[in-house]
């Protein structure tokens, strides 16, 4: 999924997916990432979907997925019925699931056993997809992985924190590092000191730094529903300008600033639909895009 991450994702592609909200593999980067591995069209497994649904629902505007993965005998089409009867939304793809980079003979083997194991399992992913957080069947003990690991990548508390961070953003999502090293070094100026060449070859990119304010921008209107005052003041007229403002960035000819851009923008778009007058009829269209 991204440079020196340890592991990759498998089966998610527009091919693969059987509903709620389509992502990519991109997008997935610089996200914790809750993967749900059940069958999908079994009506016994209501009560967990449910679960993950009301998850789903609180933490979408922040930087998290709830990855659904279709594992089971029943078809992706009974699959899809069931979904739709509950209500699910968060993106669910057939067989979707994660694998180390180069895995040992050892790791192959686990993996083999671990898809062929048909009981529901539950694996969350830290920001940087480079640590498994939580691997198990409690939906409740992940959902608590999860908001603690929302917070951990949103506002680290130590250094060590920011350096964990740092280490992997500014390679793959440079415009977040660069708001993160800004942070970094008013709080810790001399642990930050070991980033300054990535500060200034990040603060002198003309590109990245307009990447930084997009990247801010959608953050901050995903987050409106905290009270923030200038986000609360954001139309859907102001966020159309602004997502054409910053559209070229999407062809930067740096695959990192492309991607993040996409992703930025497509936030950006699914909170203009989130704040439409007509948010019904704008949420339609977009589904059918």
């Amino acid at each position: 999924m991204c440079a020196g991450a340890a592991y990759k994702w498998e089966n998610v592609g527009a091919d693969r997916r059987i509903g709620g909200r389509m992502i990519s593999e991109g997008y997935l980067r610089g996200k914790v990432v809750l993967v749900d591995r059940r069958d999908y069209g079994d009506p016994s497994q209501k009560a967990e979907i449910e679960q993950l649904q009301t998850l789903w629902t609180t933490y979408k505007t922040k930087p998290f997925i709830l990855l659904g993965s279709h594992n089971g005998k029943s078809p992706a089409k009974k699959a899809e019925s069931v979904m739709k009867k509950l209500g699910v939304t968060y993106p669910v793809y057939d067989d979707a699931y994660l694998q180390r980079l180069d895995p040992t003979d050892e790791e192959k083997l686990a993996i083999a056993k671990l898809r062929d194991d048909a009981a529901p399992r539950v694996c969350v992913m830290d920001s940087t997809c480079r640590r498994k957080l939580y691997s198990g069947r409690d939906v409740r003990e992940a959902t608590g992985v999860v908001g603690s690991a929302i917070i951990g990548a949103s506002t680290p508390i130590n250094a060590s924190q920011y350096q964990f961070l740092l280490e992997w953003e500014v390679e793959n999502t440079p415009g977040r590092a660069l708001l993160r090293l800004k942070e970094f070094r008013e709080r810790f100026p001399s642990e930050a000191a070991g980033f300054d060449a990535a500060w200034k070859r990040l603060s002198g990119n003309a590109e990245v730094k307009k990447l930084a304010k997009l990247v801010e921008l959608s953050r901050q209107v995903k987050d409106r529903d905290m009270a923030d005052r200038k986000a609360q003041k954001v139309t859907p007229d102001i966020l159309e300008k602004a997502m054409e403002k910053y559209d070229s960035l999407k062809q930067s000819e740096d695959p990192a600033v492309a991607q993040e851009a996409k992703n930025a923008l497509a936030d950006m778009k699914w909170s203009a639909a989130e704040i439409s007058p007509n948010k019904e009829m704008t949420t339609r269209r977009q589904a059918e895009k």
